[in-house]
């Protein structure tokens, strides 16, 4: 392949994917850090483009590749690096997967404090560059929370490092922060170091159900100045309940409050019955190994296949309100209800008209509550009507001065990040 066909879209479907039906001008796979860096420099004396890859799952976020470029692939760098487990931190290579780390975290009856859809497929690098999480974000904190430390490639094909196991001062960029969420537009993480949790030895989740989102909507705002210490606090409307509940024998259609209390065995049982107690009627509980699959299902949710999908930030007291205006014919909702964000899985089939509107009006009650709404998933053709990165914000301009200070030839991941296009 000649110079010139490096810097065309091929036209044959059959080289790695890169989202919204690009394909790769050329594939790498490093199996050292030393290779990534050799395999950015051949790729920018191209003028081409880089873009970093883990497990695939979230090729069609964001906006199209901007310009032709190469794949890099960086399920080869899979390791871990250091694993003080006494110090509850981990140092592991970008490419492992979040399902692989588990199991060896799982071997010191520890945990991530985040939790990624698809885990048997999504690699550490990919969650922290997209920044995803789960219902247990209300006590665990996002990614970005988790992260100390982080390795990097930088557009120049040099590897830097940030952080560490222990941070006492920054000084300039805090990059385990900003890589984090940043979508592979700053670098290629190469590894990072993550603090750790010891596993709850008790797990239970309350099932309540009722007939409209105002009395769920109630009892999220008691859980404030309640003695309970949730770990999730989730809001579904009914289409998302029948979605979720009823494969596990859960009687779903109902709009359901959802709320995961984890700790010591008896702690959480005192706080299933206080909430009984503060809520004044019976529901159903899941507990321990019995809850295990609906807190899968519940983080699963934002990753099942549909043509119209979008996730709404607000403040915590405007879900209900929010929830309660989409009509549960053609939208599944989950929100986690006390973090003020909401995902959205459209039902049914969709045209482009009825999406815009649909969306516009949602992210119009988004803004109206001090957020925003982006469109996590759509056809390709869509995406500049819908606007999948919401509307404007005022750090966007920031955002493309850290973009030009750190890739200052947009090599990494061009075109697909907020404010680019």
């Amino acid at each position: 392949m000649t110079a010139a066909d490096r810097l065309a879209w091929p036209e044959a479907a059959d080289s790695a994917p890169l989202g919204d039906g690009r394909s790769a001008s050329a594939v790498h796979r490093p199996t050292t850090v030393d290779e990534l860096c050799d395999a950015v420099r051949a790729e920018a004396a191209l003028s081409g483009a880089v873009y970093p890859q883990g497990g695939r799952t979230g090729l069609d976020f964001g906006l199209p590749p901007a310009r032709p470029g190469a794949a890099v692939d960086l399920t080869g760098l899979a390791e871990v690096v250091d694993y003080p487990h006494a110090d509850m931190t981990i140092t592991v290579r970008a490419g492992m997967t979040v399902a692989a780390l588990r199991t060896i975290l799982g071997e010191h009856n520890q945990r991530l404090q985040f939790e990624v859809p698809r885990a048997d497929r999504a690699t550490i690098g990919g969650a922290l560059a997209t920044g995803v999480f789960g219902p247990r974000r209300f006590a665990l904190g996002r990614p970005r929370d988790s992260i100390i430390g982080v390795s990097f490639v930088t557009a120049a094909g040099v590897e830097v490092k940030g952080g560490g196991r222990v941070v006492k001062n920054v000084a300039g960029y805090d990059f385990p922060k900003l890589l984090t969420g940043s979508l592979g537009s700053l670098g290629i993480i190469t590894q990072a170091t993550l603090t750790v949790r010891p596993k709850p030895a008790a797990s239970a989740l309350i099932w309540l159900a009722a007939d409209s989102p105002t009395p769920l909507d109630a009892h999220v705002a008691a859980l404030n100045t309640s003695s309970i210490r949730p770990t999730a606090v989730e809001m579904l409307n009914p289409s998302a309940s029948r979605a979720i509940g009823e494969p596990l024998g859960i009687k779903g259609g109902s709009w359901t409050l959802v709320v995961g209390i984890e700790g010591a065995a008896a702690p959480v049982a005192w706080q299933v019955d206080q909430f009984r107690r503060e809520v004044g009627r019976d529901f159903e509980v899941s507990r321990d190994a019995e809850a295990d699959p609906l807190w899968s299902s519940l983080v699963e949710f934002q990753a099942e296949d549909a043509p119209l999908a979008c996730s709404a930030s607000m403040r915590p007291s405007r879900v209900a309100a929010f929830l309660a205006a989409l009509p549960p014919d053609r939208w599944a909702t989950q929100a986690h209800a006390g973090d003020g964000v909401v995902h959205m899985r459209g039902l049914g089939e969709w045209t482009e008209g009825e999406a815009a509107t649909a969306v516009d009006s949602a992210r119009a009650a988004a803004v109206a509550g001090g957020g925003n709404l982006v469109v996590a998933r759509c056809p390709t053709a869509w995406k500049p009507r819908l606007r999948v990165w919401g509307e404007p914000r005022g750090d966007w301009t920031l955002g493309r001065k850290i973009k030009a200070a750190l890739d200052p030839g947009a090599l990494m991941n061009p075109g697909r990040f907020a404010g680019e296009g």
